[in-house]
């Protein structure tokens, strides 16, 4: 299926929504199709966004002909950029401190809940209203939004973008809604002034940043672009995730599969790419309710990432894998209730965005009384505070993820998963 036809079958107009929302800018995909900016600029910014990752996390980085974006939705995502790189990003040779290690307190007035176990329901009937509530709420959204006026910024706009980014991931992980704003504020006003690369950043950030509809948007034009530079794995996972969260299973499935038929440029990233893709529509189907299918897509993703041979962040391929084995377990644990769990406190470290995710799970009478959690994850939309909280209040690990933090959320349950295995859950 051609993406861009898709895309514009299940979107208003594109010239209405340029008409409507886009006024000061010009959209990829719209009108002029000539790309702005210097293609060598571009191309070295998506790959100092996944050297950002490789540094901090020695998650697979790309070179220049194969950005290594990690999932949001499903995933995965959330898995597009850290907030803050750690030691010399490879790209633009900027040297930045490495994260303190956090220990989760107050949730960060941000935090809010995906809709994955509360989603419409799974008819056809149910799926059409979600679509079209999805599109009213799209053909209703200002862009920029009103409050975006009301934010200030003392950053000097006058410097690069490669300065600029690292500034909005920054405040993006900052975890308060004023810096938040203010991370979003900075990234519109290069958006704005076309300084902004090939515009591969606009979706992530607002997904990051806690802007789901905004996002939305921003995916699609991406994706409608007539011709990439890489194939659009991030923009394709992160625009299903939020499709997910909406109910609009039909058309998350239809991106999916088609991002899984996607050939990366260089062939040692075509494994690891098939395994996030397969990992992506394991998650969605588990939301949709299709359990089978979710177990084929989970089972074929264990299955190919040990085989991968990217040329960096291997090791990691064994942990991905083992990851995506405890989804695949959670599909066959409908419940806690009746099991037989040992007192004490029993700790588990499992593969977050950012780095690892320690947990401490304490069973007190046989519940789960405490999870504590140590973690560098950076722009987590409060999910490090959310998802125990809801774990520990319903007693099960069926919980709602946070938008914009599934890899985060994912790391907490399957870690949690497996703390309670040590704890005798069978």
């Amino acid at each position: 299926m051609n993406l861009s036809r898709f895309l514009a079958s299940s979107r208003p107009a594109c010239l209405v929504t340029t008409l409507v929302a886009f006024t000061l800018t010009t959209l990829p995909g719209c009108g002029d199709s000539a790309s702005t900016g210097n293609t060598a600029s571009d191309s070295q910014s998506e790959a100092a966004t996944e050297a950002t990752n490789a540094a901090s996390t020695g998650t697979p980085a790309a070179s220049t002909d194969e950005p290594a974006l990690n999932s949001p939705s499903t995933g995965t995502s959330e898995s597009a950029v850290d907030a803050t790189p750690t030691a010399t990003d490879a790209t633009t040779g900027i040297e930045v401190p490495p994260p303190a290690t956090t220990t989760t307190t107050e949730p960060p007035a941000t935090a809010t809940a995906s809709s994955t176990s509360s989603a419409p329901g799974n008819s056809a009937a149910d799926e059409a209203a979600a679509a079209k509530q999805l599109e009213s709420d799209l053909a209703a959204l200002n862009i920029p939004p009103d409050w975006l006026a009301t934010v200030t910024s003392q950053w000097d706009t006058s410097k690069p973008w490669k300065d600029a980014r690292l500034e909005i991931r920054r405040l993006l992980g900052k975890g308060d809604d004023a810096s938040r704003r203010e991370g979003i504020r900075l990234m519109w006003d290069y958006k704005t002034k076309g300084d902004m690369g090939n515009g591969h950043e606009y979706g992530m950030y607002l997904f990051l940043g806690g802007e789901p509809l905004w996002a939305i948007r921003a995916f699609r034009e991406r994706l409608a672009e007539p011709q990439h530079e890489h194939p659009p794995y991030f923009d394709a996972k992160g625009l299903a995730s939020l499709y997910t969260d909406r109910g609009v299973f039909s058309q998350a499935e239809e991106l999916l599969l088609e991002g899984l038929d996607w050939k990366p440029p260089k062939a040692e990233w075509s494994e690891m790419r098939q395994a996030e893709m397969h990992d992506s529509l394991g998650d969605l189907y588990a939301a949709w309710g299709r359990l089978d299918d979710a177990r084929t897509h989970y089972q074929e993703s264990v299955r190919i990432y040990p085989l991968g041979k990217p040329p960096y962040g291997r090791h990691l391929l064994p942990r991905r894998a083992k990851k995506v084995q405890a989804k695949l377990d959670l599909l066959s644990l409908q419940s806690l209730a009746g099991a037989s769990l040992k007192d004490g406190t029993w700790q588990h470290t499992a593969l977050g965005y950012s780095g690892d995710v320690k947990l401490s799970v304490k069973i007190s009478g046989g519940r789960i009384a405490d999870i504590d959690i140590q973690h560098e994850e950076k722009i987590d939309q409060g999910a490090t505070t959310v998802i125990p909280q809801r774990i520990i209040a319903s007693q099960s690990l069926a919980v709602d993820g946070v938008s914009g933090a599934t890899v985060t959320k994912d790391a907490i349950v399957t870690g949690t998963l497996e703390a309670l295995r040590k704890a005798g859950l069978k």
